[in-house]
């Protein structure tokens, strides 16, 4: 059934007892080779061709299994995927400098460590129970092969002690193995991971071997979770879309809309702020048979006021739920049915958003979060942005959501004031998320629920807008952020009283 792989300067009698104890296989085959100083790949080529499964496992002889049963995991990956080697950490990139862990937010799964009395977590992305993230290499302190599916064995030109599974998974994978991360089997390595000049010397055998494909970085898929809900009440949701040109976005935006989630009552508010005659005259064609889409059209553009223009003046009375979205998000799921979802079983939810991914699938949106940078900076940013996998799953409790995607209650919307026109760029869209936090209302992030945000199609940042941006955020926005008390329990990074404390000594001025 399975294959335990490891080389030991002398006979650990202690290590094959863990494994036994912990693996949960009533038969497990365990091959310990006594290693005085040879190349590991010698060993673990041998080991290809001499065990008698085809899982086999290749781990150091400093390891601790915290998980009990994960022989059973393991086999049960292999069984229900067509993944031929699986670790528990490991990257979807490789820069040109051999160093794949130089970039931590491309990197996936979790290992804990202990050394000389101090234990902590390398954690590089969240749990995702039985989901598999693909990667193009795991780390070798523990991973698992098929050998029916492997393309190549290990390079036996590779001396020491390093870099011997980076240069074997790295080419499985160019020659079409399926590498991934798993995060359900905990392990704890007793070693800081330190380089040493061998570690130098093979990243550079590494390097010039695979220069050609260097630097090399895939794309995985965007992970989707099948909620099929049944929802008991139907309240009627109003989606507010801004659009100028890029009617094909449009398009996708509301074709998602419909195909994706199919929520039945619901009622589309286009509000145009500039399309050409050509133009508005695409967006008219392709609604006139669509029941429930209005179109509107400002001479202007300033999203807060034709937002709040759209909800006072265009939205119909039966709305009770406003959902604001760009024209530029394309649903991947039921994504609005799951937000209703939260507002039937959660009385005081303020707003609720979901996960966005950018086009090339990182993330873009998990969460606004409100954090204290290591310069002693008060901070706004989405969780996650810029990774694949590093984002909330399921539903959580957030600071705010991007008004991309994010729906409100339209009796609280109003009571708020509706976004603040003062605003210039942007960041109208957290402030609403405080003064939802400031009448205790809660603000919900929903993982589960995806859509794509091809945000970089249709925004331009010159340096005008940045500007304007920190104008926004120094001028308007932050002083919110300092006076809204409300607000101050929901920080990702410091605790209420030393953030009370920090802004009494670094922003005075702004308290007054």
């Amino acid at each position: 059934m399975l294959s335990v792989v490891y080389c030991t300067p002398k006979p650990m009698e202690s290590h094959i007892s863990h494994i036994k104890k912990t693996v949960g296989l009533k038969e497990v085959e365990i091959i310990e080779y006594i290693n005085k100083g040879e190349p590991l790949t010698k060993f673990y080529n041998k080991a290809l061709k001499e065990t008698k499964n085809d899982i086999v496992i290749f781990c150091h002889n400093d390891i601790i299994f915290n998980t009990k049963n994960w022989g059973k995991r393991i086999i049960s990956h292999f069984n229900n995927t067509n993944f031929g080697i699986l670790g528990v950490a490991g990257t979807t990139e490789m820069q040109s400098t051999g160093r794949w862990w130089q970039n931590p937010s491309l990197m996936l799964g979790q290992v804990k460590h202990t050394h000389e009395g101090k234990t902590w977590n390398s954690a590089y992305s969240p749990k995702f129970g039985d989901e598999i993230l693909e990667s193009i290499l795991v780390d070798g302190l523990f991973f698992a092969v098929s050998k029916n599916r492997l393309s190549t064995d290990f390079d036996e030109n590779i001396k020491g002690f390093h870099f011997y599974e980076i240069d074997f998974c790295f080419n499985n994978h160019l020659k079409g193995t399926k590498v991934g991360v798993i995060t359900n089997i905990t392990i704890t390595h007793k070693s800081i991971g330190q380089t040493n000049e061998e570690w130098e010397v093979n990243r550079r055998q590494f390097v010039e071997k695979n220069s050609q494909n260097l630097p090399y970085e895939l794309t995985p898929q965007i992970l989707l979770t099948d909620k099929k809900i049944k929802l008991k009440k139907l309240p009627g949701v109003g989606v507010v879309i801004p659009t100028k040109g890029n009617v094909n976005l449009l398009k996708d935006c509301i074709d998602s809309i419909f195909d994706m989630d199919g929520y039945p009552n619901l009622k589309i508010y286009i509000g145009d702020t500039g399309s050409s005659l050509e133009e508005l005259d695409e967006i008219e064609e392709y609604i006139k048979d669509k029941k429930n889409i209005k179109l509107i059209e400002y001479n202007y553009y300033n999203f807060a006021s034709i937002n709040n223009d759209i909800v006072s003046n265009h939205v119909d009375d039966d709305v009770e739920l406003l959902l604001f979205c760009n024209n530029d998000i394309k649903l991947l799921n039921n994504s609005i049915t799951q937000m209703v979802e939260v507002y039937n079983t959660n009385k005081k939810t303020g707003t609720v958003g979901i996960r966005l991914h950018f086009g090339d699938n990182r993330v873009q949106h998990s969460g606004v979060i409100a954090f204290v940078d290591d310069k002693y900076n008060i901070r706004v940013s989405h969780h996650g942005i810029g990774t694949y996998f590093n984002y909330h799953q399921g539903r959580k409790e957030v600071f705010g959501n991007t008004a991309a995607f994010m729906m409100i209650k339209k009796d609280l919307f109003k009571q708020i004031g509706g976004f603040k026109e003062s605003y210039t760029e942007c960041f109208e869209d957290v402030e609403l998320n405080i003064e939802c936090l400031n009448r205790k209302y809660k603000n919900y992030f929903i993982g589960t629920a995806v859509a794509y945000h091809y945000e970089s199609q249709t925004r331009n940042k010159d340096k005008e807008k940045l500007k304007r941006e920190a104008e926004d955020y120094m001028y308007r926005l932050l002083p919110k952020i300092i006076k809204s008390k409300g607000c101050h329990s929901n920080f990702s990074n410091i605790d209420k009283n030393n953030l009370s404390l920090l802004i009494k000594n670094k922003y005075k001025e702004l308290t007054i």
